[in-house]
């Protein structure tokens, strides 16, 4: 099992995503991981979405393993300013993940519903790429909608720690529900035994 979202580098490898532009040559320097390249919701401010447009486009031509990310939407009252160049990043970062057929790792916090609907009308149109939900908080009921568009999702302690974790993630298909450790790869196993914890309680029912 490796590690399906993280910032920092772990033993067990797995998924190391970007959160600046200035962070692509970290990531793709890290042994034993596969990079993803993105600007997260937090940072977009003073990018340009049309020159990270081309840069992403060189950057997954040149290494054809790594994934795109992080990117999403962020709606909560310190983020919910930059919403709408958020917005035009998100599709710079799905478009880009069609293109070249990677996985997206998409951040929503207190946006779930409408990266649903932003996802739903890609469906629609064929232009939808593979796309993992970090740090999965939502229902049963929105995360039915996003398996059936094909999506998978990634938790770590933050969420597995939660009251309702075992309402949101034993229901979840063992093969769409991943560990991350996001910054805290100390973490690691931990969120391996959580997760087994819940879906075994979920099973004896």
């Amino acid at each position: 099992m490796q590690d399906y979202h993280t910032h920092v580098p772990g033993t067990h490898g797995g998924y190391l995503c970007s959160v600046t532009r200035a962070d692509w040559e970290r990531v793709a320097r890290a042994e034993g991981m596969e990079p993803c390249f993105g600007v997260h919701p937090w940072y977009v401010e003073g990018e340009d979405p049309t020159v990270i447009a081309f840069e992403l486009d060189e950057w997954l031509s040149r290494y054809p393993k790594a994934g795109v990310g992080e990117t999403g939407l962020d709606a909560t009252a310190a983020h919910v300013g930059t919403l709408s160049l958020q917005r035009v990043f998100l599709q710079v970062h799905l478009g880009a993940a069609f293109r070249h057929e990677r996985m997206a790792h998409l951040h929503g916090a207190h946006a779930w519903t409408e990266l649903l609907d932003i996802l739903q009308q890609r469906a629609r149109n064929g232009t939808l790429p593979k796309v993992l939900l970090h740090a999965w908080n939502g229902p049963h009921e929105l995360a039915r909608s996003f398996l059936e568009l094909g999506a998978i999702f990634s938790v770590g302690m933050r969420e597995l720690t939660h009251p309702k974790a075992r309402e949101r993630y034993a229901r979840i298909p063992i093969d769409r529900l991943f560990p991350e450790t996001d910054d805290h790869p100390e973490n690691w196993e931990r969120t391996l035994a959580l997760l087994a914890v819940i879906r075994a309680d979920f099973s004896r029912e």
